[in-house]
């Protein structure tokens, strides 16, 4: 359980965090998420295609419960931003998320892109975007468990310099270094 310096600490680099991405070349903007964002992101796993949603969790799951999001939006556990398209902040894109795990200074990396914006390079953008905002949030790797057919975050990982591990089932586990 975090002490309350951790929990002040956090709450401190919230202003930080918060501040966000301008991505141009999907003309999107990431910001940090909020508890009122629930409805919009679920609206996003609706809208995502089953192999979006297995290949964000492993399961093909369709929403969200409130208590999960609650926890992906503590600043003290986890730190999740949503992607819009600069013209409509109420149509989200994309959800990324930073979890702390049990391993000191490691954070595991969520990512979620609605089908229509794959492709495009936003993948890349918001987990070099994850990987600068982990510094802030005390990690010094970002930790990714994906399927092992998931081409995208494959290569994103392999892009951004984390060793490709050997395949021997159907996920692979990655580290990135954050420093």
């Amino acid at each position: 359980m975090p002490t309350p310096a951790l929990i002040s600490a956090a709450s401190q680099r919230t202003g930080a965090i918060a501040a966000g991405l301008t991505h141009a070349g999907t003309q999107t903007v990431t910001r940090a998420a909020t508890l009122d964002d629930f409805d919009a992101v679920n609206a996003l796993h609706e809208r995502c295609s089953l192999h979006t949603r297995f290949a964000r969790y492993q399961a093909a799951r369709r929403s969200l419960r409130l208590a999960e999001f609650h926890h992906l939006t503590r600043p003290d556990r986890s730190l999740t931003w949503v992607t819009h398209p600069e013209d409509d902040r109420d149509q989200l894109v994309a959800t990324t998320n930073l979890v702390r795990t049990t391993s000191a200074g490691a954070a595991e990396l969520g990512i979620m892109i609605e089908d229509p914006w794959q492709s495009r390079g936003l993948g890349t953008a918001l987990v070099q975007y994850a990987r600068t905002q982990a510094r802030t949030f005390g990690c010094s790797s970002i930790v990714v468990m994906t399927g092992s057919d998931n081409v995208r975050m494959l290569k994103i990982m392999t892009a951004l310099g984390a060793a490709r591990p050997t395949i021997r089932s159907s996920t692979v586990d990655f580290a990135l270094p954050v420093g």
